[in-house]
């Protein structure tokens, strides 16, 4: 009897799905582009200007880029690591340490979950007011509901999470995209010349930049979600040149989302 008929065999205990590296870079995108996107113009608008924002994205994307080629590196140099970014902690510094970065992994996917569909409830209750701002006993029935649902998807298998996935991102990027057409159409050279020194707010340059920093770093949490299912992956390359792929279209989208907005007067 072979060893994968034995079951105790690698062929045995290898997913039968295989995800290939379009499919990983979505898995990226969605993990990064969340609620956080559609505050940026309004945060960036209280803090600084075109110039202070141009800086900002620079000094946050470089930073950025440099995680999302640490995760190249390490999925081309530990492919043993499989089980996401907490692996690298816990073969990097022990169970203890490997322990709390898989917790507060989790805890943060839990409050990721909790602001969607706070998010859409409340959205949704612009036209039904029994949702209110997603703080009713209605809105979090269907919360729940809704993200059980997704949990049932979801466990079915790899192929039906990478559907759903593809499916969300789409959702989620379109509009975001569409915006950005819209803003260049009625981009007014004038307001965007007025916004570019950012004359009218307190404080110098780096104050202006300092102030948007936080917001630049938050959006960007995601940057892993190659790194989750790697085991998964087709070709375990494919997994380091996802998560950069994906880093540079979000940082692209967050990007155009802030600098357009300062172009268009209420």
């Amino acid at each position: 009897m072979s060893q994968a008929e034995t079951g105790n065999g690698t062929e045995s205990r290898t997913p039968a799905a295989k995800l290939t590296l379009p499919t990983l870079t979505t898995m990226v995108v969605g993990s990064m582009v969340g609620a956080g996107v559609f505050s940026l113009p309004q945060r960036f608008g209280q803090e600084t200007g075109v110039a202070g924002a141009l800086i900002a994205w620079t000094v946050a994307g470089t930073g950025m880029l440099m995680l999302a080629f640490v995760f190249q590196r390490l999925a081309l140099r530990r492919p043993d690591l499989d089980a996401g970014v907490y692996a690298y902690a816990k073969a990097g510094f022990g169970e203890y340490l490997g322990f709390f970065a898989a917790f507060g992994y989790w805890a943060s996917a839990c409050v990721g979950n909790v602001t969607y569909w706070v998010l859409i409830m409340s959205t949704i209750g612009a036209i039904a007011p029994a949702l209110g701002d997603g703080d009713t006993v209605l809105a979090m029935l269907l919360s729940s509901a809704g993200l059980w649902a997704f949990f049932l998807l979801i466990s079915r298998g790899v192929k039906e999470a990478a559907a759903i996935n593809r499916i969300v991102t789409v959702a989620k990027v379109v509009p975001i995209l569409v915006f950005v057409l819209i803003a260049l159409f009625c981009l007014k050279p004038s307001v965007f010349a007025e916004n570019f020194a950012g004359a009218d707010y307190a404080g110098s340059l780096f104050q202006q930049v300092k102030g948007t920093m936080l917001a630049t770093v938050f959006v960007f949490l995601g940057v892993e979600g190659a790194s989750v299912y790697s085991r998964h992956a087709k070709r375990r390359e494919d997994v380091g040149r996802a998560t950069v792929l994906g880093f540079l279209s979000v940082f692209a989208i967050f990007a155009s989302v802030t600098i357009v907005s300062y172009g268009i007067r209420r």
